[in-house]
């Protein structure tokens, strides 16, 4: 569901770049960048996945890649890009890793070379995905959205709160960024399915409560109404009351 939503986000962009964030750590951002990556690669996109997280990366274990060089050294103008992009198996998604932590995170973000990569990336690939920090500890994802074309925000189910996804919206929309969409993380999947999924989309929360429970409330009369006209039926039936037919 995920990957086909997203191929509806900024339709009339042939290349796009999203940041992938989350309010907190632990909500699982990078699990789901790589998963979002590996199906759109899988699908026959050109894919970049990038660590835009310079303070704990953490791709390189999860792949099972080479971390020593990667954006820092591409930044830094040690390494060409084509040097520290890293194919990813037989999936065709090539991969960006952090390279070495550096002591200036938000600046190197901030730079010309940052622009300059995120511009060459765009042109390469059909969709790059920036693997970046929460937003709530750090600005950097919320800068690197406003480079991008917006931001994906991943929140756990019964962990993020309300509040942290309200504070989290705001910092991007406080840099003139965007949330291109939610999506809730661990969310219990049908029971037909079993496990846990995805979940993605945009919510109202309030407004969708209130029309939930006037729904509600509309099928329950429906319900009781037509229990009503089954008991008349049934009574008409057994001739316990006259048919509203028969009556003179």
């Amino acid at each position: 569901m995920l990957r086909t939503n997203m191929q509806y986000v900024e339709i009339d962009e042939d290349q796009k770049v999203i940041v992938m964030t989350s309010a907190l750590p632990g909500e699982g951002k990078s699990t789901t960048a790589i998963n979002l990556a590996l199906s759109m690669a899988l699908a026959d996109r050109s894919v970049a996945l990038v660590e835009a997280d310079l303070r704990r990366p953490r791709l390189a274990p999860k792949l099972d890649l080479d971390g020593a060089v990667g954006t820092t050294s591409v930044l830094l103008g040690k390494v060409s890009l084509d040097d520290a992009l890293q194919p990813y198996g037989d999936s065709g998604l090539q991969v960006l890793l952090c390279g070495p932590v550096p002591p200036n995170p938000s600046e190197l973000l901030q730079s010309h070379a940052m622009e300059t990569l995120l511009s060459d990336l765009r042109a390469r690939f059909d969709l790059v995905i920036l693997d970046a920090p929460p937003l709530l500890p750090v600005t950097d994802a919320a800068l690197l959205a406003n480079q991008a074309d917006g931001a994906v925000v991943v929140v756990r189910h019964k962990k993020t709160t309300k509040d942290q996804l309200t504070h989290a919206l705001e910092r991007l929309e406080a840099v003139g960024s965007k949330a291109l969409g939610i999506v809730v993380n661990r969310s219990p999947a049908s029971s037909s399915s079993g496990g846990y999924g995805y979940g993605y989309g945009y919510g109202y929360g309030d407004a969708l409560e209130r029309s939930g429970q006037t729904g509600g409330k509309r099928a329950a009369r429906e319900t009781k109404e037509e229990a009503r006209v089954r008991a008349r039926a049934e009574k008409e039936r057994r001739g316990d009351v006259t048919p509203t037919s028969r009556r003179g």
